[in-house]
């Protein structure tokens, strides 16, 4: 019986390392090709909204292009991807422990970011205190993340 050629000695799970797409073939063979175009056309967006002029814009799209070309084959990977051909992936990754810790974390940084953000807009109407709206959405958005941090911390040691 031939293995296949992403797999190693003794393993049975003969699913490819990358898993293949939802149209058939390798879903990295799609995912590179598709994602180099995409970082291209961004960094030549960039060059052009830089308004640079002659070389400057060929270095600023290259530059782009280069910085955003791995966040872009990865993006087209989780696009095409079909996960059930998918080395190790869990049949049903919504019934697992770390799922159910995901919800539990994103539920209470929900309610807390609701309760601190009315609170604070109490605050600032009594006081008539007047905060720039970045400051305002930098500071409900620290706190959503390290609501959901911390009580994503404590789910886990629990």
């Amino acid at each position: 019986m031939a293995q296949h050629e992403g797999s190693t000695t003794g393993t049975t799970d003969a699913r490819p390392k990358w898993g293949r797409s939802r149209f058939g073939g390798s879903a990295l063979l799609i995912a590179v090709p598709l994602g180099l175009v995409l970082a291209a056309a961004a960094g030549a967006l960039a060059g052009w909204a830089a308004g640079a002029a002659g070389a400057e814009v060929l270095l600023v799209a290259a530059v782009f292009a280069l910085a955003t070309a791995l966040p872009m084959i990865s993006a087209v990977w989780l696009a095409v991807v079909d996960r059930s051909t998918l080395r190790g992936a869990l049949d049903r990754p919504e019934e697992s422990v770390e799922s159910s810790w995901f919800d539990r974390a994103s539920q209470g940084a929900f309610t807390d970011t609701l309760t601190l953000a009315g609170l604070g807009t109490a605050a600032l109407f009594v006081s008539r205190a007047e905060v720039p709206g970045s400051y305002t959405l930098l500071a409900v958005v620290v706190v959503m993340m390290a609501s959901f941090g911390i009580r994503y911390l404590v789910a886990r040691r629990g």
